[in-house]
C-alpha cells in the first residue's frame, strides 16, 4: 500500500474487511495479494515509506503462479495487521541483519546476495563489494575468486580489470605472479 494505505486509488484501513463485487481477474479487477511477502516486491517498490501488511483472503480466490507471474486476486480481503519495515526486512530475507531483499546469510547490504557481509547486489562468498561477484572478499563487479580489485577478474588476489589468473596487477593479464610491465 502506500503511504496513505490507499493501493489502485482504493482506501484501506487495518482491521477492515472489503468486498469487490463483480467477476475478479488476475492483473485487472479484484484485491490483490502474494502468498510470499517477498513476491510483493516485484510488483511494488520496495521502499519502507510503503505499508505492508498480513491480510486474509475470505473469499473466491484466483491463483496464478509461473516465472513472472506469483499473486492471487480475491473478491472479499481483511487487513489483518501491519507490518514494521524490521518485520518485511526479517520476512523477505534469510538471515540475520539483512537490509535488503532476498538475501541469504547475515548483515548483507542490497539484494540477493548469499553469504556474509557483502554490499551490493547478486553477490555469493563473503565481504564483497560490488554487483555479480563470486567468491570472497571482491571489490568491483563480475569477479570470480578470492580478493579482487577491479572488474571482470577470474583468479585470486587481481588489481586491475579482465584479470585471469593469480597475483595479477594491471588491465588484461594472464598467467600467475604478473605485474604492471609499464611499457608503453
Amino acid at each position: 500500500f502506500n503511504s496513505d494505505w490507499i493501493c489502485r486509488g482504493f482506501q484501506y484501513k487495518v482491521g477492515e474487511t472489503y468486498k469487490y463485487e463483480g467477476k475478479i481477474s488476475i492483473c485487472e479487477a479484484g484485491f490483490h495479494f502474494c502468498k510470499k511477502l517477498v513476491d510483493c516486491f516485484n510488483y511494488y517498490t520496495f521502499d519502507p515509506e510503503n505499508k505492508v501488511a498480513i491480510i486474509e483472503a475470505t473469499g473466491e480466490i484466483i491463483e496464478k503462479s509461473d516465472c513472472s507471474n506469483n499473486k492471487c486476486v480475491t473478491n472479499e480481503i481483511k487487513i489483518i495487521k501491519e507490518l514494521s519495515w524490521h518485520e518485511v526486512l526479517d520476512m523477505v530475507n534469510t538471515g540475520k541483519g539483512n537490509t535488503g531483499i532476498k538475501n541469504t546469510g547475515s548483515y548483507n547490504i542490497g539484494n540477493s546476495n548469499t553469504g556474509d557481509w557483502n554490499t551490493g547486489h547478486w553477490n555469493t562468498g563473503d565481504c564483497n563489494s560490488g554487483h555479480c561477484n563470486t567468491g570472497d572478499c571482491n571489490s568491483g563487479h563480475c569477479n570470480t575468486g578470492d580478493c579482487n580489485s577491479g572488474d571482470n577478474n577470474t583468479g585470486n588476489y587481481n588489481k586491475g580489470n579482465y584479470n585471469i589468473g593469480d597475483c595479477n596487477l594491471g588491465n588484461k593479464k594472464l598467467g600467475c605472479f604478473c605485474t604492471d610491465d609499464n611499457d608503453k
